[in-house]
């Protein structure tokens, strides 16, 4: 079953950043996963604390041409590109530089070719015992 995401991005051409949610509460992804309000804001919370500004590209290559300058929870419903997103959405704003590999990125942005934020996390699972 394919879902389809919807255009919520914002760009700044001049300032070569763009702005996008990371998590959404209660949306789930193409592998039917998905996370209450309460479990994004852990996890927005976890990598301020932990990872903030860093970038890679598909889980696999990191990047020093692409910094997050902002992350942060919505307090309240907000549009974007004419895409309601609710309270408790994650959202993050990175930062191209103006590199040969920024070019690179930047122009897979811009075009659709990497199409916005995948949060990377271990999951473990407990098994709860009744007595």
């Amino acid at each position: 079953m394919a879902i389809e995401i919807p255009e919520i991005r914002k760009f700044d051409t001049i300032k070569r950043q763009m702005l996008g949610p990371v998590l959404v509460p209660n949306r789930f992804d193409i592998h039917n996963d998905g996370m209450t309000a309460n479990e994004v804001e852990a996890a927005c919370h976890h990598y301020n604390s932990n990872h903030f500004g860093s970038c890679d590209i598909n889980h696999v290559l990191d990047v020093t041409c692409a910094k997050i300058v902002e992350s942060y929870i919505l307090e309240v419903d907000c549009t974007i590109n004419g895409q309601e997103l609710t309270a408790g959405t994650w959202m993050a704003k990175v930062q191209i530089d103006n590199t040969n590999a920024g070019d690179v990125i930047w122009n897979a942005l811009v075009e659709g070719d990497l199409n916005g934020y995948s949060p990377e996390g271990m999951v473990s699972e407990h098994q709860i015992k009744e007595d």
